[in-house]
């Protein structure tokens, strides 16, 4: 996978994930990471879809997640010339 895919990535999956199993809400995760409301939606709807759940092992890191609940970004990178 291009190092520089996940370069560009500026989310914090595993904080997102973390705060919302601590019961932290919406807006305070959003506040706590720099994303919108609806972003931090979206990653915590695409975990629970996909079965990402809290506590998540030491290996799952943000580049880990993403590419678990986005493959189709990854697969964009790897099909662009």
């Amino acid at each position: 996978m291009p190092n520089s895919f996940f370069r560009r990535c500026s989310l914090y999956y595993r904080k997102v994930l973390e705060l919302h199993e601590e019961g932290v809400s919406l807006r305070g995760i959003a506040s706590s990471t720099g994303n919108s409301r609806q972003k931090v939606t979206e990653i915590i709807q695409r975990a629970k879809k996909k079965g990402l759940a809290c506590p998540l092992d030491d290996d799952m890191t943000d580049q880990w997640i993403e590419e678990f609940l986005y493959p189709e970004k990854a697969l964009e990178v790897l099909m662009t010339p």
